[in-house]
């Protein structure tokens, strides 16, 4: 279910308006900018809102990863395969269209994985083919040396490169290790931490208001410095935000302190990562997105621009989800079918090359 809320938090995340509105509309919002514009500073918070989502969905995949002990190769097929289809059908609709696509764009259709055009799913499927080998490593550590491990991963992500004031790029990956073993650390040895609801509470209503406190910080120095051009220190709201992860923890195990079974719950949260490829292709956002939200302002007042941005976020998740799930039963099969075989002749291959045990 918390996976869930994370995607609604994407979701918000990419009804943001990436270019400036028409004058016409609603003046000169811009993100990554400090705003006078009550509106627009809560539409640019909200705009933040997705790199919240991702930690929360890495902090939900780690504690289930860290009880697997080996790769399926056939989810990695799945996951590269589902990819290279939507993004295939995403430039074959906008061709259809008469968009004229780039060469380059045309190439990162191709191989969405390679040119990221989803960064998340390209990361995740490294993270996820790396599991196993952290797991080992997991393993072999006692609850000192993993609290090193952990406390050091967390400066070198959550420190260091969070006071150099850019977005972490490739260190992205690093940033996901380092909340794997920061998650490892708590589920293993932080029984005190995760079992205390007020101490979660508290961590929890700390964050918000820390990070709330902070996006005003930003702001303000932006005005006082950097006027309307675009303030650096927003690049501090990226997912090695050390309040983001104490947030998305102290969540995590609120919602865990109670377990139930729900098979609609459990299908959504199965589309997940199908949902954030259809609901943000790169080629929608380029050719969509614009002039959807100006249409969407112009109908509905330019003056309601997180209302609008809420209002969209919820058209968004509703349509992306219906989506996700004709997807599931119509190719989803066939990538299904193409997945399972490949993980069964890995398996016999892996089979055939292991010595017998001994007597």
């Amino acid at each position: 279910m918390l996976k869930i809320f994370a995607l609604l938090m994407i979701c918000i995340c990419h009804t943001v308006p990436e270019l400036p509105y028409p004058s016409d509309i609603s003046g000169a919002f811009v993100t990554g900018t400090a705003t006078a514009n009550a509106q627009y500073f809560f539409a640019d918070f909200l705009g933040a809102a997705g790199l919240i989502g991702d930690v929360i969905f890495i902090v939900c995949s780690s504690y289930f990863l860290l009880e697997s002990r080996k790769m399926k190769i056939g989810k990695v097929v799945s996951m590269i395969l589902n990819t290279f289809v939507i993004s295939l059908i995403f430039m074959t609709v906008f061709l259809s269209l008469g968009y004229k696509l780039s060469t380059f764009e045309t190439v990162r259709q191709i191989f969405p994985t390679v040119f990221q055009n989803n960064w998340f799913i390209t990361y995740y499927i490294v993270f996820y083919m790396l599991h196993p080998l952290l797991n080992r490593i997991i393993r072999c550590l006692d609850k000192t040396a993993l609290g090193i491990a952990a406390m050091l991963l967390f400066v070198q992500s959550f420190i260091l490169l969070f006071v150099q004031l850019k977005a972490p790029g490739i260190n992205k990956l690093l940033c996901f290790v380092s909340i794997y073993f920061a998650v490892a650390y708590f589920k293993f040895y932080g029984d005190r931490f995760t079992q205390s609801k007020k101490l979660n509470i508290i961590v929890l209503i700390s964050s918000i208001i820390l990070y709330y406190a902070m996006r005003v910080a930003v702001n303000f120095i932006g005005l006082k410095i950097y006027g309307s051009e675009e303030c650096p220190l927003f690049a501090l709201f990226h997912i090695n935000n050390p309040i983001i992860l104490a947030f998305s923890l102290s969540l995590f195990n609120l919602a865990n302190r109670k377990q139930f079974v729900c098979k609609p719950i459990n299908f959504i949260s199965s589309l997940s990562l199908l949902f954030y490829l259809i609901h943000r292709n790169n080629l929608f956002a380029k050719f969509i997105q614009p002039k959807w939200h100006a249409w969407f302002v112009r109908q509905f007042g330019g003056n309601l621009i997180v209302a609008d941005m809420l209002i969209l976020s919820l058209i968004l998740f509703v349509c992306g989800m219906l989506l996700s799930a004709l997807y599931v039963f119509t190719l989803g099969r066939a990538t299904d079918f193409i997945s399972l075989k490949i993980q069964s002749f890995c398996d016999k291959i892996l089979k055939k090359s292991t010595p017998p045990a001994e007597s």
